[in-house]
């Protein structure tokens, strides 16, 4: 069974910076694809997520967050279109962070940050092991997904914009 990996705080404002493609390379043996430069893998080879796990925290100087989660579900997410009639664009893009685990809160949602018409970033709801929802950009500042997610469910997560996940459900293509 394949697997997509996401790494948290990893290569973010100069802190915890590693090389992903090299990762990638050194675990040829699990068949891994590197997607971009946060930490998202694909895992086509086959191993538990304790063994990816061991195998990624045995090459890296720093100890990330890891999420290890089935590639079938991430396909399954990419397929039920959750941004369908939602039009993207440099201001508005959709995102999906994976959780550290089950939430321990449960806010109304959309829930709005900052609260009132200017929000920057909307959780719109939790399906399984994520939370997804919209940002926005606007002058003042930028809000980043995962500390509204980590703030209102209070679970470690690690997001990724949209477009990655539609690139990590394409490479797996039969592998999920």
């Amino acid at each position: 069974m394949a697997h997509v990996v996401f790494l948290r705080a990893a290569n973010v404002g100069g802190k915890n910076v590693f090389r992903p493609a090299r990762l990638a390379a050194d675990l040829a043996h699990l068949d891994v694809v590197n997607v971009g430069a946060a930490g998202t893998f694909v895992v086509r080879g086959k191993a538990t997520p304790a063994a990816i796990r061991r195998e990624i925290l045995a090459r890296l100087p720093f100890e990330p967050g890891i999420a290890v989660r089935p590639a079938g579900e991430i396909v399954a997410l990419v397929r039920s279109e959750p941004f369908r009639g939602v039009a993207f664009s440099k201001d508005l893009r959709g995102w999906v962070a994976a959780l550290g685990g089950r939430p321990k809160a449960r806010p109304a949602m959309p829930l709005l940050a900052p609260a009132g018409k200017e929000w920057r970033v909307r959780l719109d709801r939790v399906e399984g092991a994520y939370a997804l929802g919209l940002w926005h950009r606007r002058p003042g500042g930028f809000t980043f997904p995962s500390l509204v997610v980590e703030e209102a469910l209070g679970v470690p997560a690690t997001t990724r914009w949209w477009e990655t996940l539609e690139r990590v459900a394409a490479l797996l293509g039969r592998h999920a």
